[in-house]
């Protein structure tokens, strides 16, 4: 029991204060602001755990100093991402949160099954396809979550069984948006943004045409089923409202960004939809 009760003062202490810091890419936590850290914790720290007021004639100095040492053993007392999985507390999941090839099969196409099977129930209803705003209006966040969960334990049914397409439409962006690295790679990512930028059609074509043929097979295979769904949604753009230059709006983001964060990133997210754009455009051109 003592130790829940520490955890929790642990947490509520981390809570209080996570303005004051931010987790590095190991998952271990990081003070942005030692001062004001310190200062938070020196002015609501004023009693002890029997409920005694300190002892305020030690110096300001003393106390920030004892301060800093607690701060510094709580946080470093946490257990690194690293830790984690090494120790096997932390693991992929199944589907959602992996590289694409883990969640591919060997068979060709090297799509993995949850793609395969969503984008099927998806348009297995011409209503479905009809639906307004059809990947542009989000799914309600607690039904996605819950697809997520199902298919990651390998409950595919659980597809079938809903009925609100905008939950299928946002679980599968959701897989796309939660992959290790983006379905168009990061190596691929400068040139596929240079390419979308040419003014002339063909040496465009002929560059996303290199950069289609370069990607590894999962990807390649991913990318064309996908796309070829998203020409199947614009089939009904009367009823739906999702035109090529929409579709590329939601998907350019969703399907490629950056290893490093841009400087400019209102400009590079224009020249992602430009991308997505371009090869649905030119779709069997760019895949023939």
């Amino acid at each position: 029991m003592e130790d829940i009760v520490k955890e929790f003062q642990a947490y509520s202490v981390l809570n209080a204060i996570k303005d004051h810091i931010t987790f590095s890419t190991s998952g271990s936590y990081v003070v942005t602001s030692e001062d004001s850290a310190t200062k938070w914790y020196t002015n609501s720290t004023v009693k002890n755990k029997d409920g005694s007021i300190e002892d305020l004639t030690v110096s300001v100095a003393e106390r920030q100093t004892k301060i800093r040492a607690r701060l510094k053993k709580f946080f470093n007392r946490r257990p690194t991402m690293e830790f984690l999985v090494k120790k096997g507390i932390w693991k992929d999941e199944p589907a959602f949160g992996s590289y694409l090839e883990q969640v591919c099969g060997s068979e060709s196409p090297r799509v993995p099954l949850f793609v395969q099977r969503c984008i099927a129930v998806i348009e297995s209803s011409e209503d479905n396809m009809k639906t307004d705003g059809l990947y542009r209006v989000s799914g309600n966040l607690s039904q996605v979550q819950k697809i997520r969960l199902q298919v990651d334990q390998n409950n595919l049914l659980a597809l079938e069984q809903e009925e609100d397409v905008h939950v299928l439409t946002g679980a599968l962006k959701l897989f796309f948006r939660e992959l290790k690295e983006p379905l168009i790679p990061y190596a691929a990512f400068s040139k596929a943004i240079k390419a979308s930028t040419l003014q002339n059609k063909k040496e465009k074509l002929a560059q996303l045409r290199e950069i289609v043929k370069s990607l590894p097979t999962p990807n390649h295979d991913t990318l064309r089923m996908l796309l070829k769904h998203l020409l199947k949604v614009t089939v009904h753009q009367e009823s739906n409202r999702m035109h090529i230059p929409n579709l590329a709006i939601v998907f350019g983001p969703t399907l490629m960004w950056p290893e490093q964060e841009s400087l400019n990133m209102a400009l590079d997210l224009m020249k992602q939809n430009l991308v997505i754009e371009a090869f649905l455009l030119d779709f069997d051109n760019i895949f023939r």
